[in-house]
């Protein structure tokens, strides 16, 4: 399955996931104030704000599941 493109995102989205290619919304790409990552731990960078949309793969963002995923692994492997 290829990752998605720009071109065809939903409505509201607007990148699309570096992990598994679904398309989802990046407050950061969007220059919003907020993301919906922001309220998450922090694991990786965060793009700069106003990232193109047309260049997703430089945000590399995960989409919300992708980024749950990481976190629980994460969670889990401290654990040890």
């Amino acid at each position: 399955m290829s990752a998605a493109t720009s071109k065809n995102l939903p409505a509201d989205s607007n990148s699309v996931c570096a992990a598994c290619g679904a398309a989802f919304r990046c407050g950061m790409v969007s220059a919003d104030a907020t993301c919906w990552c922001f309220d998450l731990p922090h694991v990786m960078a965060v793009p700069a704000a106003g990232v193109e949309a047309e260049n997703t793969d430089s945000a590399s963002c995960l989409c919300p599941a992708c980024l749950h995923q990481k976190l629980e692994k994460i969670h889990h492997g401290n654990q040890s």
